[in-house]
């Protein structure tokens, strides 16, 4: 059995999916109860909900497991101590295989939240258990947020680029998904730390072309300043940690871009990863 950590949000459904394709069977973990619901609409697993800093339960989920997918819930400031909880309750129950859920370049300290993830690695690489640790890039998915206004009104809200010089290197979470089941089940990915990237590098006018070539329309790109943005975060009732990581990492990605190269993907999968223009065409066919 599979323990999938942070098994609510769009990456760990879309990695259940893919194992569950795959006959595996699934423990998923998620915060709360009234989670457990909507997540039996993915398929048959077990689902148990709980605190991930509360060791015991954890300790709890981790029996009977064989390998463990862990995904911390985005910008988590509690991250390290999560961590520590999960690889306490794997090494005990002497899991063969923990699956990190990272980054790509967890080493930039600028942005907290990569920084954390590159603690966690840290602390896994010393805990003796098989791992292996996945470091994605930017999904395609995350476009998603503006995908109603892009779609009704044509405008694309995004945060990534201020500069022509910005590149972007995003990754299909379907592609991401299907690498992360071929992980858990396939021999031969313990040991590894994989960075997961998609085949280009894009800049803003690269993505512009994309979704003008699909919608067939002129798509107008609005950016909005950092001090907006925050007020925007903090009124969906994000805390100030998480508001100003999300800041810190948007200023990183415009002045240096987040930049991939798709080979070990590529490797992983046997083929070539999805292009941004394919996943444009998909979401649009998936929505009519």
């Amino acid at each position: 059995m599979i323990l999938v950590t942070g098994a609510n949000g769009k990456t760990g459904r879309a990695i259940i999916k893919s194992l569950l394709v795959k006959g595996e069977r699934i423990r998923a973990f998620v915060h709360r109860t009234e989670q457990i619901e909507e997540m039996k609409a993915l398929g048959e697993m077990e689902i148990v909900a709980g605190d991930m800093l509360d060791q015991l339960a954890v300790n709890e989920a981790v029996v009977g497991i064989r390998a463990v997918y862990h995904i911390c819930s985005a910008m988590n400031p509690d991250e390290v101590q999560i961590g520590q909880v999960i690889i306490q309750a794997a090494r005990l129950a002497e899991v063969e295989h923990f699956v990190f859920h990272s980054v790509l370049h967890p080493g930039i300290q600028e942005m907290p939240h990569h920084h954390k993830k590159l603690l966690v690695e840290e602390l896994l690489v010393n805990s003796g258990i098989p791992y292996t640790i996945v470091q994605p890039g930017v999904l395609m998915q995350n476009i998603l947020e503006s995908w109603k206004l892009l779609s009704e009104k044509g405008i694309f809200q995004q945060k990534y680029f201020t500069t022509p010089e910005t590149r972007i290197g995003m990754v299909d979470l379907e592609d991401l998904a299907e690498a992360a089941g071929i992980i858990l089940t396939r021999p031969g990915h313990v040991w590894a730390s994989y960075e997961i990237s998609g085949p280009e590098n894009l800049s803003l006018s690269d993505m512009k072309a994309a979704m003008e070539q699909h919608f067939g329309h002129e798509i107008t790109v609005e950016t909005p300043q950092d001090e907006m943005f925050a007020a925007q975060l903090t009124k969906r009732g994000l805390g100030d940690y998480k508001v100003n990581t999300i800041v810190k990492m948007f200023q990183h990605y415009n002045e240096h871009g987040s930049v991939g190269n798709s080979n070990v993907l590529m490797w992983i999968l046997d083929r070539k990863p999805n292009d941004f223009s394919s996943f444009i065409l998909r979401t649009l066919k998936s929505n009519i």
